[in-house]
């Protein structure tokens, strides 16, 4: 097998469609036929259910098949990059995955200094939930993360704290809550309350806290949108409970009040994470040097 044809087969099970595979790698449709052909023919087996390609859909054998196949073509489109650094053909790139608190308030001051000292270098700033992000590291699809988790343990992966991203209890000015230096946890269950969705971090969190505590939350809304969860609480329409590190901005400006929430143990944090086996770029090496010095005083 070669690489042409693993990357037709992995575009294949992607894009699911042949032309698009074609257009994707500027060849011709009967030729990426031949390669997923080919491809099959030398590995022994049937990676596909069909030999038509109309439909894409894996056998088990392909789909054990894909994950080697995928890891294969993207270190690859990474070596060429990397070879185009030190080629001078342009001044390299950097994938980051991150969790939605710290692409907002985190890293805009850390890559505008990445790029005043690297103007030339290329930025992918992806924001997914946590474990989309560390499945795409995995598969060496991204160079690193910044995520909100309780908790990360795999050898394969590299693992930096960089600081605490617990939450913090927040309504408008006149909620009766504001009032109350220290609320109890009767005193939250007594009001409307504006939810994280159902399956976040966040949701897990708070749901585990009520449990420990004894109380049911009177949840009135659900809000998948930290942005438009603030503005909610903003609007009078319940208090909420977000990560700390997200409402400096309308806390300064006196939008909303921000109490502790009673009993609560701090849990999460804001990690840096990259696989341990991935060829670290000299732009990958710099911004991860930029964290550590970034975040020192909070880790030491």
């Amino acid at each position: 097998m070669n690489l042409q044809q693993l990357r037709a087969f992995v575009l294949a099970v992607e894009l699911q469609k042949l032309y698009l595979v074609a257009q994707k790698l500027n060849i011709t449709q009967p030729t990426v036929t031949f390669h997923l052909n080919k491809l099959q023919e030398e590995v022994g087996v049937s990676l596909f259910h069909t030999k038509s390609y109309h439909v894409i859909k894996l056998t088990e054998a392909g789909r054990a098949f894909y994950h080697y196949a995928a890891q294969i073509s993207a270190l690859s489109a990474e070596a060429e990059s990397v070879m185009a650094v030190y080629q001078g053909v342009h001044a390299g790139k950097l994938a980051i995955g991150s969790t939605h608190t710290p692409a907002t308030y985190m890293l805009p001051p850390l890559l505008e200094r990445l790029k005043q000292s690297n103007p030339g270098l290329s930025i992918l700033l992806d924001v997914r939930p946590a474990p989309f992000i560390l499945e795409k590291i995995k598969k060496y699809e991204l160079d690193l993360g910044i995520i909100s988790q309780t908790s990360i343990e795999d050898p394969d992966l590299i693992v930096l704290p960089l600081k605490r991203d617990d939450l913090v209890l927040i309504c408008y000015p006149e909620h009766p809550l504001a009032a109350i230096g220290e609320p109890s946890p009767e005193d939250v269950a007594s009001y409307p309350f504006i939810s994280h969705e159902e399956g976040s971090i966040s949701r897990r969190l708070i749901d585990s806290w009520a449990d420990q505590q004894g109380i049911s939350l009177n949840i009135t809304m659900e809000v998948s949108s930290s942005a438009a969860l603030k503005s909610a609480v903003a609007h009078g329409i319940g208090f909420s409970m977000v990560a700390e590190a997200g409402i400096g901005t309308e806390q300064a400006e006196g939008h909303l009040i921000v109490r502790r929430i009673p009993g609560w143990e701090e849990k999460r944090f804001i990690y840096a994470v990259r696989h341990r086996n991935k060829l670290a770029s000299p732009a990958m090496r710099m911004f991860w040097r930029t964290m550590e010095e970034e975040w020192e005083d909070e880790n030491s």
